[in-house]
């Protein structure tokens, strides 16, 4: 294979490509993305820890890794047994029943 181009020189453009696509992202909005997108809260400030150049339907898009600090928590009882909690929809479905109790009594 006949080189047309310095590797090198390439390589250091597509890092350079890379470093100004970091500093031009709005990380509270990719934040935002990545806690809608996988119902997480992300508790630590975000960093791009990498990216690399892909083809995305037929055109030139990046692909950006970011690693997160996350905050999860697991509920036991005394014995140490697991405990699954309960979702959203079933805290605000207890909630109401509370309140409605709490409307009867009055």
């Amino acid at each position: 294979m006949t080189r047309v181009a310095d590797s090198g020189l390439i390589g250091k453009a597509k890092e350079e490509l890379l470093s100004k696509i970091k500093t031009a992202l709005d990380l509270k909005e990719i934040k935002k993305i990545l806690e809608d997108h996988h119902n997480l809260e992300i508790t630590d400030d975000l960093e791009v820890q990498s990216g690399e150049v892909i083809i995305h339907n037929n055109r030139i898009g990046y692909r950006m890794e970011f690693e997160v600090l996350l905050s999860l928590s697991v509920l036991l009882d005394e014995d140490g047994n697991y405990i699954p909690e309960e979702t959203p929809e079933e805290n605000i479905d207890q909630l109401g029943s509370q309140a409605e109790d709490i409307i009867q009594e009055m």
